[in-house]
């Protein structure tokens, strides 16, 4: 079989995540009033935290091992998933069947092209985490040529006889740098942190009309260094036309330390 060189395999795979966040973007605006308004809970959640598109070029990067596709509304998952999820895994793995591996890929570092096959799977058993009551209809999305990823997915998600878990877990699947508060003095040590980013079409043009919400979660203060080599590792993205820059909100740390 015919291997894509290192160039036009990212080439290709840009195209497809130009047409995700277009999928996107078109599906977000066909949703009624009401469906938009149960999608943001009626206004608190920006629509540019809806798209998952930084997500997913995070997992082709194999920066994270997996990514929970959800919304505030379930009802309306299912459809997102087959209108815009499922048909950009299909091209996605159409490249990932016929990719060579990419020079140099340090075991934490960006590594990419390189095979895999995405896999979308709904969260049907009864799971739930500290900070989610329940995670039962949202989907996860992992790479089954990847075993750290296909193990995790199916251990800790997808068994039905795992009904809980912790968040320290999630955040090593999800790969995110920091951990949830456990005390009074984490809660004044909260740092919320969003990975932003635009795109670019073919001619170097913004796609995107602003900065918008690649991925996000919280640290501690304490945590702030680790974060910067993650936000480093991740700036890996921009090999896909996407530019990236971080935001953080220290407000909470300043508004304890002025007392």
């Amino acid at each position: 079989m015919h291997k894509l060189s290192e160039d036009d395999a990212i080439r290709r795979t840009t195209r497809v995540l130009r047409q995700l966040y277009r999928r996107e973007q078109q599906w977000l605006g066909c949703r009624t009033p009401e469906q938009l308004a149960r999608l943001t809970q009626h206004g608190q959640l920006p629509l540019s935290e809806q798209l998952h598109y930084g997500e997913l070029a995070f997992l082709l990067l194999r920066l994270k091992p997996c990514t929970i596709i959800d919304y505030a509304d379930r009802a309306q998952l299912d459809d997102y998933v087959a209108h815009v999820i499922s048909p950009t895994l299909r091209d996605l793995n159409a490249l990932g069947a016929v990719a060579a591996n990419a020079r140099n890929c340090a075991d934490s570092g960006a590594c990419y092209p390189r095979p895999f096959r995405l896999v979308c799977r709904r969260i049907d058993g009864q799971l739930a985490s500290p900070e989610v009551a329940s995670w039962t209809g949202a989907y996860v999305v992992y790479d089954d040529v990847w075993p750290l990823s296909a193990d995790w997915a199916k251990a800790q998600l997808l068994d039905p006889n795992n009904t809980h878990i912790a968040e320290e877990e999630l955040a090593r699947g999800l790969d995110y740098p920091g951990s949830i508060p456990k005390s009074p003095a984490d809660m004044r040590a909260i740092v919320p942190v969003s990975y932003l980013g635009r795109m670019k079409d073919e001619s170097g043009e913004w796609i995107s009309e602003r900065w918008e919400c690649l991925t996000s979660f919280i640290v501690l203060q304490k945590e702030l260094p680790q974060t910067a080599l993650h936000r480093i590792r991740y700036q890996a993205i921009k090999m896909f036309d996407i530019e990236m820059q971080v935001n953080m909100d220290t407000s909470m740390i300043d508004e304890f330390s002025m007392e």
